[in-house]
């Protein structure tokens, strides 16, 4: 479980994203870019996550069609498979991107904080996987690792974030396209929490940028990147001061 997990070796280095305060918060671990956000309204009805987890004093789980693994939350509709080819990619100083939002819920905990400790993003040609076993290296045999926050294990590394309650996201991580395997049909997403602030008082759950979406205008809810002088604009499409664009849009988030 996730104690099992906390136990292994930990980075060399560590890194910690402190996003509390808000837009234009950001931070880069292992070529991601996290950064914090304050869009609303992001309650499930409008949210449409593809994982939910919840648990105390520490939580983890990934989406999967197979069940609930770990502390996965049910129902389904909430908790299940990722199709690789629906994500959107978004263009970053030329970078391309695959955008996630955590939408965190610790409204029992001290100044409404939540750790992102462990997260790891795999491709697959199984959307089905309920493994609870992992690797001695920390990861799960899951498919292809894409993204480590964590290489070797522990939880050195780690992105602190608000976590005002279902009604508001607070962080997007940004996940280049170039490390995911494009011939695997899904993509699960593995995270832990619990570490660094112990996880109390609801669910956490994660959305994917998929498809086509209106253009919207830019807001001060939108995503600032200070250091990198662009705005990004949830499901925009616009060309943003022609440093961002979103350059596929594909549609169907499940099988």
């Amino acid at each position: 479980m996730v104690a099992a997990l906390f136990s292994f070796g930990t980075t060399a280095r560590a890194t910690v994203v402190d996003l509390t305060s808000g837009p234009p918060a950001q931070g880069t671990i292992n070529g991601a870019i996290f950064a914090a956000s304050d869009l609303q309204p992001a309650g499930t009805g409008v949210f449409d996550p593809f994982l939910r987890v919840e648990g105390s004093p520490t939580e983890q789980g990934y989406n999967t069609d197979g069940g609930f693994p770990f502390d996965d939350k049910p129902p389904s509709n909430f908790q299940h498979s990722l199709l690789l080819s629906s994500l959107t990619e978004f263009s970053i100083s030329g970078i391309e991107y695959y955008k996630f939002t955590l939408d965190a819920n610790q409204s029992v905990t001290s100044n409404h904080q939540f750790s992102l400790d462990q997260l790891e993003i795999y491709t697959s040609n199984n959307g089905a996987q309920t493994t609870t076993t992992f690797n001695p290296d920390g990861t799960l045999p899951l498919g292809h690792l894409a993204y480590n926050l964590n290489p070797g294990g522990g939880t050195s590394n780690y992105v602190l974030t608000t976590a005002m309650g279902t009604g508001k996201a607070d962080m997007y991580a940004f996940i280049p396209v170039s490390d995911f395997l494009q011939t695997d049909k899904y993509v699960i997403l593995y995270f832990a929490s619990g570490t660094h602030i112990s996880t109390s008082g609801g669910f956490e759950q994660w959305n994917a940028a998929t498809g086509v979406a209106p253009v919207p205008e830019v807001t001060p809810g939108s995503v600032i990147f200070g250091f990198l002088g662009l705005v990004v604009a949830i499901g925009s499409r616009r060309v943003l001061g022609g440093r961002v664009r979103v350059v596929a849009c594909r549609n169907d988030a499940r099988k």
